[in-house]
Protein backbone atom coordinates (compact mmCIF):
# COMPACT_ATOMS: atom_id res chain seq x y z
CA UNK A 1 0.00 0.00 0.00
CA UNK A 2 1.32 3.43 -0.94
CA UNK A 3 2.11 5.79 1.96
CA UNK A 4 0.19 8.96 2.74
CA UNK A 5 1.65 12.20 4.03
CA UNK A 6 3.19 11.63 7.47
CA UNK A 7 1.56 14.35 9.54
CA UNK A 8 0.92 14.43 13.31
CA UNK A 9 -2.60 14.11 14.64
CA UNK A 10 -4.61 17.29 14.21
CA UNK A 11 -5.22 19.53 17.17
CA UNK A 12 -7.80 22.30 17.52
CA UNK A 13 -6.87 25.74 16.25
CA UNK A 14 -7.10 28.44 18.91
CA UNK A 15 -9.04 31.59 18.08
CA UNK A 16 -6.74 33.61 20.35
CA UNK A 17 -4.65 34.71 17.40
CA UNK A 18 -2.94 37.46 19.42
CA UNK A 19 -1.18 34.66 21.33
CA UNK A 20 -0.56 32.00 18.72
CA UNK A 21 -0.31 33.71 15.35
CA UNK A 22 3.15 33.78 13.74
CA UNK A 23 4.37 37.33 14.57
CA UNK A 24 6.97 37.38 11.78
CA UNK A 25 4.41 36.43 9.18
CA UNK A 26 1.91 38.98 10.49
CA UNK A 27 4.45 41.80 10.68
CA UNK A 28 5.71 41.02 7.18
CA UNK A 29 2.18 41.15 5.76
CA UNK A 30 1.45 44.46 7.50
CA UNK A 31 4.80 45.95 6.46
CA UNK A 32 4.33 45.02 2.80
CA UNK A 33 0.79 46.42 2.76
CA UNK A 34 1.72 49.72 4.41
CA UNK A 35 4.77 50.12 2.20
CA UNK A 36 2.56 49.40 -0.80
CA UNK A 37 0.19 52.21 0.17
CA UNK A 38 3.10 54.63 0.44
CA UNK A 39 4.53 53.62 -2.94
CA UNK A 40 1.15 53.64 -4.68
CA UNK A 41 0.78 57.26 -3.60
CA UNK A 42 4.28 58.13 -4.79
CA UNK A 43 3.92 56.37 -8.13
CA UNK A 44 0.40 57.62 -8.90
CA UNK A 45 0.15 61.15 -7.47
CA UNK A 46 1.05 62.93 -10.71
CA UNK A 47 -1.21 60.75 -12.83
CA UNK A 48 -4.06 61.14 -10.35
CA UNK A 49 -3.72 64.93 -10.35
CA UNK A 50 -3.87 65.02 -14.15
CA UNK A 51 -6.75 62.58 -14.55
CA UNK A 52 -8.83 63.13 -11.40
CA UNK A 53 -7.74 66.54 -10.08
CA UNK A 54 -6.61 65.02 -6.78
CA UNK A 55 -3.31 63.33 -6.06
CA UNK A 56 -4.94 60.98 -3.53
CA UNK A 57 -7.36 59.23 -5.93
CA UNK A 58 -5.46 55.94 -6.26
CA UNK A 59 -4.22 56.02 -2.66
CA UNK A 60 -7.74 56.30 -1.24
CA UNK A 61 -9.03 53.43 -3.39
CA UNK A 62 -6.07 51.27 -2.42
CA UNK A 63 -6.55 52.15 1.26
CA UNK A 64 -10.19 51.07 1.03
CA UNK A 65 -9.10 47.75 -0.50
CA UNK A 66 -6.57 47.36 2.34
CA UNK A 67 -9.33 47.85 4.92
CA UNK A 68 -11.57 45.28 3.22
CA UNK A 69 -8.69 42.83 2.82
CA UNK A 70 -7.61 43.40 6.41
CA UNK A 71 -11.13 42.58 7.57
CA UNK A 72 -11.04 39.33 5.61
CA UNK A 73 -7.64 38.52 7.11
CA UNK A 74 -8.89 39.02 10.67
CA UNK A 75 -12.05 37.08 9.86
CA UNK A 76 -9.97 34.18 8.53
CA UNK A 77 -8.00 34.09 11.77
CA UNK A 78 -11.10 34.24 13.95
CA UNK A 79 -12.90 31.48 12.06
CA UNK A 80 -9.83 29.26 11.60
CA UNK A 81 -8.84 27.53 8.38
CA UNK A 82 -10.60 24.19 9.29
CA UNK A 83 -13.88 25.99 8.51
CA UNK A 84 -12.70 26.11 4.90
CA UNK A 85 -12.53 22.32 4.71
CA UNK A 86 -16.21 21.94 4.00
CA UNK A 87 -17.66 20.87 0.69
CA UNK A 88 -20.18 23.71 0.49
CA UNK A 89 -17.42 26.28 1.06
CA UNK A 90 -15.03 24.75 -1.48
CA UNK A 91 -17.56 24.07 -4.21
CA UNK A 92 -19.50 27.26 -3.50
CA UNK A 93 -16.37 29.37 -3.99
CA UNK A 94 -15.48 27.39 -7.10
CA UNK A 95 -18.95 27.84 -8.60
CA UNK A 96 -18.94 31.57 -7.85
CA UNK A 97 -15.50 31.91 -9.45
CA UNK A 98 -16.55 30.09 -12.62
CA UNK A 99 -19.67 32.24 -12.82
CA UNK A 100 -17.66 35.46 -12.48
CA UNK A 101 -15.12 34.35 -15.08
CA UNK A 102 -17.93 33.54 -17.52
CA UNK A 103 -19.57 36.89 -16.79
CA UNK A 104 -16.31 38.69 -17.56
CA UNK A 105 -16.14 36.87 -20.90
CA UNK A 106 -19.61 37.93 -22.03
CA UNK A 107 -19.42 41.53 -20.81
CA UNK A 108 -17.87 44.23 -23.04
CA UNK A 109 -14.06 44.16 -22.92
CA UNK A 110 -12.20 46.47 -20.55
CA UNK A 111 -8.82 47.72 -21.78
CA UNK A 112 -9.08 45.34 -24.70
CA UNK A 113 -9.42 42.21 -22.57
CA UNK A 114 -12.10 40.26 -20.72
CA UNK A 115 -10.26 40.22 -17.38
CA UNK A 116 -12.48 42.66 -15.50
CA UNK A 117 -16.07 43.09 -14.40
CA UNK A 118 -16.86 46.79 -14.38
CA UNK A 119 -19.48 48.08 -11.97
CA UNK A 120 -20.34 51.70 -11.10
CA UNK A 121 -17.29 53.06 -9.28
CA UNK A 122 -15.47 49.73 -9.03
CA UNK A 123 -13.74 47.11 -11.17
CA UNK A 124 -13.22 43.49 -10.10
CA UNK A 125 -10.78 40.99 -11.61
CA UNK A 126 -12.19 37.45 -11.25
CA UNK A 127 -8.86 35.80 -12.08
CA UNK A 128 -7.53 36.99 -8.71
CA UNK A 129 -10.30 35.04 -7.00
CA UNK A 130 -9.69 32.08 -9.33
CA UNK A 131 -6.16 31.62 -7.96
CA UNK A 132 -7.43 31.28 -4.39
CA UNK A 133 -10.35 29.09 -5.45
CA UNK A 134 -7.89 26.74 -7.14
CA UNK A 135 -5.63 26.58 -4.07
CA UNK A 136 -8.57 25.83 -1.78
CA UNK A 137 -10.02 23.20 -4.11
CA UNK A 138 -6.71 21.37 -4.56
CA UNK A 139 -6.01 21.42 -0.82
CA UNK A 140 -9.46 19.96 -0.19
CA UNK A 141 -9.39 17.28 -2.89
CA UNK A 142 -5.80 16.11 -2.43
CA UNK A 143 -6.08 15.92 1.36
CA UNK A 144 -9.56 14.37 1.43
CA UNK A 145 -9.03 11.64 -1.15
CA UNK A 146 -5.37 10.82 -0.50
CA UNK A 147 -3.31 11.52 -3.58
CA UNK A 148 -1.17 8.38 -3.30
CA UNK A 149 -3.67 5.85 -1.99
CA UNK A 150 -6.44 6.76 -4.41
CA UNK A 151 -4.54 8.53 -7.18
CA UNK A 152 -7.17 8.52 -9.96
CA UNK A 153 -9.91 9.74 -7.64
CA UNK A 154 -7.75 12.69 -6.61
CA UNK A 155 -6.13 13.58 -9.92
CA UNK A 156 -9.13 13.40 -12.21
CA UNK A 157 -11.18 16.13 -10.45
CA UNK A 158 -8.03 18.13 -9.77
CA UNK A 159 -7.01 18.05 -13.41
CA UNK A 160 -10.52 18.91 -14.56
CA UNK A 161 -10.77 21.98 -12.32
CA UNK A 162 -7.25 23.16 -13.17
CA UNK A 163 -8.09 22.87 -16.86
CA UNK A 164 -11.45 24.62 -16.51
CA UNK A 165 -10.15 27.60 -14.55
CA UNK A 166 -7.05 27.92 -16.73
CA UNK A 167 -9.16 27.84 -19.89
CA UNK A 168 -11.56 30.53 -18.67
CA UNK A 169 -8.68 32.79 -17.55
CA UNK A 170 -6.87 32.16 -20.84
CA UNK A 171 -9.96 33.12 -22.83
CA UNK A 172 -9.93 36.40 -20.93
CA UNK A 173 -6.44 36.99 -22.38
CA UNK A 174 -4.59 36.63 -19.09
CA UNK A 175 -1.77 34.21 -19.85
CA UNK A 176 0.34 35.37 -16.90
CA UNK A 177 -2.27 34.26 -14.38
CA UNK A 178 -2.58 30.91 -16.16
CA UNK A 179 1.16 30.37 -15.69
CA UNK A 180 0.94 31.28 -12.00
CA UNK A 181 -1.97 28.90 -11.48
CA UNK A 182 -0.06 26.11 -13.19
CA UNK A 183 3.05 26.67 -11.07
CA UNK A 184 1.03 26.76 -7.86
CA UNK A 185 -0.85 23.58 -8.77
CA UNK A 186 2.46 21.85 -9.56
CA UNK A 187 3.87 22.73 -6.12
CA UNK A 188 0.75 21.45 -4.35
CA UNK A 189 0.72 18.21 -6.34
CA UNK A 190 4.38 17.64 -5.50
CA UNK A 191 3.77 18.17 -1.76
CA UNK A 192 0.78 15.83 -1.93
CA UNK A 193 3.11 13.11 -3.19
CA UNK A 194 1.83 12.90 -6.76
CA UNK A 195 4.52 11.33 -9.00
CA UNK A 196 6.03 13.98 -11.24
CA UNK A 197 5.25 11.98 -14.39
CA UNK A 198 1.60 12.99 -14.14
CA UNK A 199 2.05 16.80 -14.03
CA UNK A 200 4.91 16.43 -16.54
CA UNK A 201 2.56 14.69 -18.96
CA UNK A 202 -0.06 17.39 -18.42
CA UNK A 203 2.55 20.06 -19.08
CA UNK A 204 3.68 18.32 -22.25
CA UNK A 205 0.11 18.13 -23.53
CA UNK A 206 -0.58 21.78 -22.71
CA UNK A 207 2.69 23.09 -24.21
CA UNK A 208 1.25 23.51 -27.73
CA UNK A 209 -1.57 25.62 -26.26
CA UNK A 210 0.96 27.75 -24.38
CA UNK A 211 3.01 28.22 -27.54
CA UNK A 212 -0.15 29.16 -29.42
CA UNK A 213 -1.05 31.67 -26.75
CA UNK A 214 2.39 33.28 -26.95
CA UNK A 215 2.62 33.51 -30.72
CA UNK A 216 -0.98 34.00 -31.80
CA UNK A 217 -1.50 37.40 -30.17
CA UNK A 218 0.49 40.22 -31.83
CA UNK A 219 1.10 42.05 -28.56
CA UNK A 220 2.53 38.90 -26.96
CA UNK A 221 4.86 38.38 -29.91
CA UNK A 222 5.95 42.01 -29.57
CA UNK A 223 6.65 41.53 -25.86
CA UNK A 224 8.68 38.41 -26.57
CA UNK A 225 10.78 40.22 -29.19
CA UNK A 226 11.21 43.19 -26.85
CA UNK A 227 12.44 40.83 -24.14
CA UNK A 228 15.07 39.36 -26.47
CA UNK A 229 16.38 42.81 -27.43
CA UNK A 230 14.53 45.77 -25.86
CA UNK A 231 17.08 48.30 -27.13
CA UNK A 232 16.38 47.38 -30.74
CA UNK A 233 13.12 49.35 -30.60
CA UNK A 234 13.41 51.52 -27.46
CA UNK A 235 10.54 53.81 -28.53
CA UNK A 236 8.21 51.04 -29.69
CA UNK A 237 7.99 47.43 -28.50
CA UNK A 238 10.88 47.82 -26.05
CA UNK A 239 9.70 51.14 -24.60
CA UNK A 240 8.21 49.80 -21.38
CA UNK A 241 11.10 47.55 -20.39
CA UNK A 242 13.70 50.17 -21.39
CA UNK A 243 12.01 52.74 -19.15
CA UNK A 244 11.87 50.17 -16.36
CA UNK A 245 15.58 49.44 -16.63
CA UNK A 246 16.36 53.16 -16.73
CA UNK A 247 14.37 53.64 -13.52
CA UNK A 248 16.14 50.76 -11.77
CA UNK A 249 19.54 51.98 -12.92
CA UNK A 250 18.85 55.59 -11.92
CA UNK A 251 18.23 54.59 -8.31
CA UNK A 252 21.76 53.48 -7.62
CA UNK A 253 22.51 52.31 -4.10
CA UNK A 254 20.41 54.70 -2.03
CA UNK A 255 17.87 56.02 -4.55
CA UNK A 256 16.93 59.50 -5.73
CA UNK A 257 14.59 60.06 -2.79
CA UNK A 258 10.96 59.40 -1.95
CA UNK A 259 8.53 60.82 -4.54
CA UNK A 260 11.47 62.01 -6.68
CA UNK A 261 11.20 59.41 -9.44
CA UNK A 262 11.45 60.87 -12.93
CA UNK A 263 10.42 57.79 -14.86
CA UNK A 264 6.96 57.80 -13.27
CA UNK A 265 6.28 61.20 -14.88
CA UNK A 266 4.50 59.65 -17.88
CA UNK A 267 7.62 57.82 -19.11
CA UNK A 268 7.12 54.43 -17.46
CA UNK A 269 3.73 52.86 -18.34
CA UNK A 270 1.84 51.17 -15.48
CA UNK A 271 4.16 52.81 -12.94
CA UNK A 272 1.73 52.30 -10.04
CA UNK A 273 0.58 48.80 -11.03
CA UNK A 274 2.71 46.13 -12.70
CA UNK A 275 5.94 48.19 -12.76
CA UNK A 276 5.78 49.72 -9.30
CA UNK A 277 8.99 47.94 -8.30
CA UNK A 278 10.83 50.03 -10.91
CA UNK A 279 9.70 53.17 -9.07
CA UNK A 280 10.73 51.60 -5.76
CA UNK A 281 14.20 50.85 -7.13
CA UNK A 282 14.55 54.40 -8.44
CA UNK A 283 13.37 56.16 -5.29
CA UNK A 284 14.88 54.00 -2.52
CA UNK A 285 17.66 52.37 -4.51
CA UNK A 286 19.33 49.02 -4.07
CA UNK A 287 19.06 49.17 -0.28
CA UNK A 288 15.29 49.68 -0.28
CA UNK A 289 14.81 47.13 -3.06
CA UNK A 290 16.69 44.49 -1.09
CA UNK A 291 14.52 45.23 1.93
CA UNK A 292 11.42 44.49 -0.18
CA UNK A 293 13.00 41.29 -1.47
CA UNK A 294 13.92 40.42 2.12
CA UNK A 295 10.31 40.81 3.26
CA UNK A 296 9.15 38.37 0.59
CA UNK A 297 11.96 36.01 1.65
CA UNK A 298 10.60 36.14 5.21
CA UNK A 299 7.12 35.47 3.85
CA UNK A 300 8.44 32.45 1.96
CA UNK A 301 10.36 31.08 4.95
CA UNK A 302 7.52 31.50 7.45
CA UNK A 303 4.94 30.23 4.98
CA UNK A 304 6.93 27.07 4.31
CA UNK A 305 7.47 26.70 8.04
CA UNK A 306 3.71 26.85 8.58
CA UNK A 307 3.25 24.18 5.93
CA UNK A 308 5.94 21.98 7.46
CA UNK A 309 4.47 22.23 10.97
CA UNK A 310 0.86 21.83 9.83
CA UNK A 311 -0.97 19.17 11.79
CA UNK A 312 -3.15 17.94 8.94
CA UNK A 313 -2.94 17.37 5.18
CA UNK A 314 -5.38 20.15 4.38
CA UNK A 315 -3.41 22.78 6.31
CA UNK A 316 -0.10 21.61 4.81
CA UNK A 317 -1.42 21.87 1.25
CA UNK A 318 -3.26 25.14 1.87
CA UNK A 319 -0.13 26.80 3.29
CA UNK A 320 1.98 25.43 0.43
CA UNK A 321 -0.41 26.77 -2.20
CA UNK A 322 -0.75 30.22 -0.66
CA UNK A 323 3.00 30.61 -0.11
CA UNK A 324 3.80 29.48 -3.64
CA UNK A 325 1.19 31.80 -5.08
CA UNK A 326 2.25 34.95 -3.22
CA UNK A 327 6.00 34.46 -3.45
CA UNK A 328 5.84 33.14 -7.01
CA UNK A 329 3.95 36.24 -8.13
CA UNK A 330 6.50 38.45 -6.43
CA UNK A 331 9.43 36.71 -8.11
CA UNK A 332 7.73 36.88 -11.49
CA UNK A 333 6.93 40.58 -11.11
CA UNK A 334 10.49 41.43 -10.06
CA UNK A 335 11.85 39.40 -12.97
CA UNK A 336 9.68 41.33 -15.42
CA UNK A 337 10.85 44.73 -14.16
CA UNK A 338 14.48 43.58 -14.48
CA UNK A 339 13.87 42.07 -17.96
CA UNK A 340 14.69 38.56 -16.79
CA UNK A 341 11.45 37.21 -18.29
CA UNK A 342 9.08 38.60 -20.95
CA UNK A 343 6.63 41.24 -19.71
CA UNK A 344 3.36 39.88 -18.31
CA UNK A 345 0.63 41.57 -16.33
CA UNK A 346 1.41 40.07 -12.90
CA UNK A 347 1.03 42.50 -9.95
CA UNK A 348 3.45 42.64 -7.03
CA UNK A 349 1.42 41.21 -4.10
CA UNK A 350 0.46 43.72 -1.37
CA UNK A 351 2.28 46.55 -3.20
CA UNK A 352 0.96 47.05 -6.74
CA UNK A 353 -2.15 49.18 -7.15
CA UNK A 354 -5.26 47.09 -7.67
CA UNK A 355 -8.10 46.42 -5.28
CA UNK A 356 -8.77 42.85 -6.43
CA UNK A 357 -5.13 41.86 -6.06
CA UNK A 358 -4.70 43.47 -2.63
CA UNK A 359 -7.93 42.08 -1.18
CA UNK A 360 -7.20 38.55 -2.40
CA UNK A 361 -3.57 38.76 -1.22
CA UNK A 362 -4.67 39.75 2.28
CA UNK A 363 -7.30 37.00 2.31
CA UNK A 364 -4.63 34.50 1.28
CA UNK A 365 -2.34 35.82 4.02
CA UNK A 366 -5.20 35.28 6.48
CA UNK A 367 -5.44 31.63 5.45
CA UNK A 368 -1.68 31.26 5.84
CA UNK A 369 -1.68 32.93 9.25
CA UNK A 370 -4.51 30.67 10.35
CA UNK A 371 -2.46 27.59 9.47
CA UNK A 372 0.48 29.09 11.39
CA UNK A 373 -1.67 29.19 14.55
CA UNK A 374 -1.33 25.42 14.95
CA UNK A 375 0.89 23.73 17.48
CA UNK A 376 1.83 20.11 16.88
Amino acid sequence: MRPTLAIPKAVPVSRNFATFVDPWLLMTTVALTLFGLVMVYSASATLASEAYQTQFHFLLRQALAAVIGGGLLVGSLWLGYPRLERSWVVYGLLAATVGLLLLALILPPVRGTHRFIRLPGVMFQPSELAKLALVLFLAYVLSRKGALCQLPRALLPAGAVIGLLAALVFLGRDLGTVLMMGGTALAMLAVAGVPLRYPALAGLLSFPLLLYGLLNEPYRRARLLAFLDPWKAPREEGFQIVQSLMAVGSGGVSGVGFAQSRQKLFYLPEAHTDFIFSVIAEEVGLIGSLLVVGLFAVLAARGLRAAYLATDDFGKLLATGVTTLLVGQALFNLSVTLSLVPAKGIPLPFISYGGSSLIMSLLAAGWLLSVSQQRA
